[in-house]
């Protein structure tokens, strides 16, 4: 079966086990050898059909393109006083979109909280800019933390967002919600968006995976520079650091 599919289906049943407390080898083996062809994939280099099916013209960019197109056809709202629930709906997805136009994370973004108890993964005002600090994520075992001052323009859409996302008075506490309930936005509900966003916008499905995957592919020349770089001075990437004079 195409190895997307064989992931997730290994995952599911690799949780599923661990859920009914049974030991089922054939399923981590089965895990391990859908991440060693993915593996094995990603560094081949070589697009795959879905990623070539889904390809944006302009790569990354689009999305920078695109959250400009949703800004311009909300951008009355930040001048409106009150919002409705639709109103910070559609502000929100403005927000989602230049996010991850700026930083390719996985779906972390749903789980972040804007007031206390803030828990693992959390957005604060520092200064004139906001603070991203994600605690729990898919390699915060072994990377630690994901901690990232956000720029100008997502520090002044959140500016006005979460000044109407508070009067709101919701009481979830997370920075997305939904527009019917007013709970928060789940992450499978998230990167539905995403997906129906580009997928009406772009004609292109785009998720997650493949915009990390086009931020990546749109810094090759900084990355190629890279490990020439610390192949000619025969060290890595933290000891390369360790080099750097400020």
């Amino acid at each position: 079966m195409p190895l997307n599919r064989f992931k997730r289906f290994a995952a599911a049943g690799v949780k599923a086990a661990q859920m009914y407390s049974k030991a089922r080898p054939k399923w981590s083996e089965a895990m391990s050898e859908s991440s060693n062809k993915y593996a094995r994939s990603r560094e081949s280099g070589k697009r795959t059909k879905r990623e070539a099916m889904n390809w944006p013209e302009g790569g990354y960019q689009a999305l920078t393109k695109l959250a400009k197109e949703l800004h311009s056809e909300i951008q009355y709202l930040e001048k409106k006083k009150t919002w409705t629930p639709s109103d910070l709906y559609h502000y929100q997805k403005y927000l989602i979109v230049l996010f991850y136009s700026k930083h390719a994370l996985r779906g972390d973004l749903a789980d972040v909280k804007h007031k206390k108890p803030y828990g693992p993964n959390w957005i604060q005002k520092v200064g004139k800019g906001y603070q991203l600090h994600i605690g729990e994520h898919k390699t915060s075992r072994s990377h630690g933390a994901i901690k990232i001052t956000l720029g100008t323009e997502i520090a002044a859409a959140l500016d006005i967002f979460l000044k109407h996302l508070r009067a709101q008075k919701l009481t979830h506490g997370y920075l997305l919600t939904t527009l019917r309930t007013g709970n928060r936005l789940q992450r499978a509900d998230m990167l539905r968006l995403i997906r129906n966003t580009t997928r009406d916008r772009l004609g292109k499905n785009i998720g997650v995976q493949l915009i990390r995957v086009l931020k990546v592919t749109g810094s090759q020349k900084e990355i190629d520079a890279a490990a020439a770089l610390q192949k000619e001075m025969g060290h890595g990437a933290a000891m390369q650091k360790k080099y750097i004079s400020r």
